[in-house]
């Protein structure tokens, strides 16, 4: 099994050796993600020289050599020679790189999985190597049916609040059961119908009670019609 995670590679050395298409969407995930990225290849793609040109990348117009790893904090392997691509490989893993010979299980210390997003929010799925092609099944499903814009809107939203709510609570497990109780009551779909104004009010009278004694019987901030509230109305 691999171990899951999400690496911050902005700013950080990144090579590429390969020009093709494979090659290439390697080179504009890392560049998509803030990577500082280095190609090595005697061809490639026009979007790879575009990048080149405009100085988004740097390509060197040859073969891959020892030394190109020096520095660099993540490797690809994405020749169309899988031989090349398993030196490529090993010669980065002895050098302590989070390496990956492309289409080559054996020779990786890691696996990029299929990605879904929409906005902030990002699901990857993996199936551990054993089936890119349902890793990539359940992502379509995944990105048309659960990550709607409503659902990135409303993560944007809970960001925003984040300092606000870390300023007035002060543990973790506090913190997330406000969250929680949040989630299950009138926030997301005050959002969803344009309505944020109120979500506002709502979080700002949640944050209230939340640093305020349990309430048993307290009543929906929105709602007052209704006795069944979530937990964040009642300040848990």
């Amino acid at each position: 099994m691999f171990y899951p995670i999400y690496l911050d590679l902005h700013g950080r050395p990144c090579l590429v050796v390969g020009g093709g298409p494979i090659a290439t969407g390697k080179v504009r995930g890392l560049v998509e993600a803030g990577a500082l990225v280095t190609v090595v290849a005697p061809a490639v793609g026009a979007d790879v020289v575009a990048w080149h040109e405009s100085r988004v990348i740097v390509w060197h117009e040859r073969e891959f050599v020892a030394e190109d790893l020096d520095g660099q904090f993540l490797v690809y392997a994405a020749t169309d020679d899988r031989e090349v691509n398993a030196r490529i490989y090993r010669l980065a893993d002895q050098a302590n790189r989070v390496a990956n010979a492309v289409d080559d299980l054996d020779h990786c210390n890691f696996i990029a999985p299929a990605v879904a997003r929409q906005g902030v929010v990002q699901v990857a799925i993996s199936t551990a190597g054993s089936s890119p092609a349902l890793a990539k099944q359940i992502r379509d499903q995944v990105q048309h049916e659960v990550l709607t814009p409503e659902v990135a809107a409303l993560a944007e939203y809970l960001g925003s609040w984040r300092s606000e709510v870390k300023r007035h609570i002060d543990t973790y497990q506090r913190r997330q059961d406000l969250w929680e109780g949040v989630l299950e009551g009138c926030v997301p779909g005050l959002l969803a119908n344009g309505q944020q104004p109120r979500a506002d009010e709502a979080m700002r009278e949640y944050l209230r009670r939340a640093a305020a004694p349990h309430d048993p019987h307290a009543r929906c901030v929105v709602r007052d019609e209704r006795p069944d509230v979530c937990r964040a109305c009642k300040g848990v």
